[in-house]
Order: C-alpha cells, then structure tokens, then sequence
C-alpha cells in the first residue's frame, strides 16, 4: 500500500496543471457549451410537445 501511495504521488508531481487563467477560459468553454446544447433540448422538447398534442387532438 505504501509503495501505491508513493508511486501516485510521483506521478502527480509529473502532471502539467494548468495554470488560473487556462481554467477560467476552460470552464467557460464548458459553462457556454452546456447553455447551448440545454437550450437546444429545450427547444427540441418544445417542439415535439407541440406536434404531440397536435396529433392527439386529430
């Protein structure tokens, strides 16, 4: 088990981190794109919601 933790610990001193600034552009990224693709469900959902009603009042 010691051997594991140490093992992990070297590897985590070998990963790039990335700094403040390439956080903040990423999680916008990310903040964005989920805005987008929620809203596109959303309107998807709309949409079939209508043309469901519209065929069960035929």
């Amino acid at each position: 088990m010691i051997r594991y933790i140490k093992g992990t610990i070297e590897e985590m001193k070998r990963v790039t981190w990335l700094n403040g600034s390439e956080t903040s552009r990423d999680t916008s990224y990310v903040v964005v794109t989920s805005i987008l693709f929620s809203s596109f469900l959303a309107l998807a959902d709309f949409l079939i919601g209508i043309g469901i009603k519209f065929l069960m009042n035929k």
